[in-house]
Order: C-alpha cells, then structure tokens, then sequence
C-alpha cells in the first residue's frame, strides 16, 4: 500500500474508530439513501459543469493516489546528457533512432526538433509554449476535484434537509423518526468527511504533482537547448541541475 492509499486508511479509521469508542455502533454510519444523495449529487454536479474532455483528464489524474512519486530527476538528467555526447560525436542525426523509440511525447518532439537542426532559442521558445498549454491544462483538469470537494458538503447539508423534512412529516409517529434524523446526520457527515479526507487532499497532491511536472519540463527544456547549442555535456548537466531543490541538485 502506498502513501496516499495508507494515509486515506488512516483517516477512515480514526473516524470509525473514534465513533466505536465512544460506544457508537457501526451500522448507524452506514447509511444507503445518505451515500446516494452526496455522492449521486456530486457526481450530477460534476456531470453539469465539466465539459467531458476535462472530466476523463481530471479522473486520470486521481492515478496518482497509486504512486508515491513522478518521474525522477536523475534518469532524465543522465539521458540528455548522453544526447549531448552523442551529438557531439556524431552530429545531431545520430539522434533520429533515439527520438523513434522514445515513448514520451514531449521529450521526442525535443529530440525531433534537435534532429531537425531547430536552433536553441527557437528550440526553447517552442517547448515553453509547450509545458504552458500542459500546466493549463492540467490545472484546469485538477479543478474538478477542488469542485467536487465543495459541491460535496452541500449535499450533505441537501440530505440533512431532506431527512427534516421527512422527521417533520412523521411527528406523529414516533417509529419513523428515526430515519429521517439518521438521513439527515449520516448526510452531513458523508458530505464533511468526502470533501475534506478524500477530495480535497487528492486536488491539492494533483497540483503538487503539476508542480513537479512543470519543474522537470523546464529542466528539459534547459538541457534540450544546451544541446542544441553544443554545450558541453558537463554544461548541461551543471544547467539541468540548476533547476532542482538543493536537497534534490547534490
């Protein structure tokens, strides 16, 4: 089990086992016309207000409850300087074979562009404009969980409302009260407990997770355009790094 998956364990728990030790009972928590009311209605309002490109974006990011990390710096740190002593060896079409089989998009257009003979500021110019359009969209992506993360209290506080009207209605039977005020608590607590142990945290390790996307694009950038001009591969290396945190760049 990762970190993410654990950390969502461990908030379950506390809460279920902070309601056992008070001496509440298991069932009351479980509530069926209480869960389809918070997560039927935040999914709905999703639906409304997504366009459904973003929508299958945004649930592809929440891939990232199943990984601890991104890709790592070094790897593709020691890649573009090896593109660089071969370059320099053999001149940029030595690159072509490379850019056929390498799987990621983004640094295949650089090496592309490399082959091609695109000079480095061009070069820069273009993949910047590249990991721009990628943070926006991603960003935008990301947002349907800050959203969900706020539609879903308000559908407890809709489900609360719903089981007091369900309590007014039967005040004159006292066997069906029950319900309606279990309807009514177990709602708000579903809609509390989704946005803030599930939600919400998922949205902002989303963004983290742009973050250090973005930071290793420019990183690439960095390098790619460093070989374009025929630095180094010491230089390049030394540029690259320039990018990581100081606990990262040693």
């Amino acid at each position: 089990m990762n970190s993410s998956l654990a950390a969502l364990a461990l908030a379950l728990l506390a809460v279920i086992g902070g309601h056992l030790l008070d001496g509440g009972d298991l069932g009351t928590l479980l509530h069926g016309t209480a869960l389809l009311i918070v997560v039927g209605g935040t999914a709905s309002a999703l639906l409304l207000q997504t366009p459904a490109a973003v929508l299958r974006r945004g649930l592809a990011q929440a891939r990232c409850l199943r990984e601890d990390a991104g890709p790592a710096a070094e790897p593709l740190i020691q890649c573009v300087t090896d593109y660089s002593r071969m370059s320099r060896a053999d001149g940029f079409l030595s690159l072509e074979a490379v850019a056929e089989v390498e799987p990621e998009p983004f640094r295949r257009r650089a090496l592309e562009m490399l082959v091609d003979g695109v000079d480095a500021e061009e070069l820069q110019r273009t993949l910047m404009a590249d990991v721009e359009a990628f943070e926006s969209r991603e960003r935008q992506a990301a947002r349907i969980w800050e959203s969900a993360g706020a539609c879903a209290p308000t559908m407890g506080i809709l489900g609360a409302v719903m089981g007091l009207i369900q309590v007014m209605q039967n005040l004159s039977e006292p066997a069906a009260l029950g319900h309606g005020i279990a309807v009514a608590f177990v709602s708000t607590l579903y809609g509390v407990a989704l946005a803030n142990l599930f939600l919400l945290p998922l949205a902002n390790r989303i963004k983290a997770r742009i973050v250090d996307e973005v930071r290793l694009r420019r990183m690439l950038i960095e390098g790619f355009a460093a070989v374009a001009a025929g630095a180094n591969p010491r230089l390049v290396e030394r540029r690259m790094r320039s990018h990581l945190a100081p606990d990262r760049a040693a």
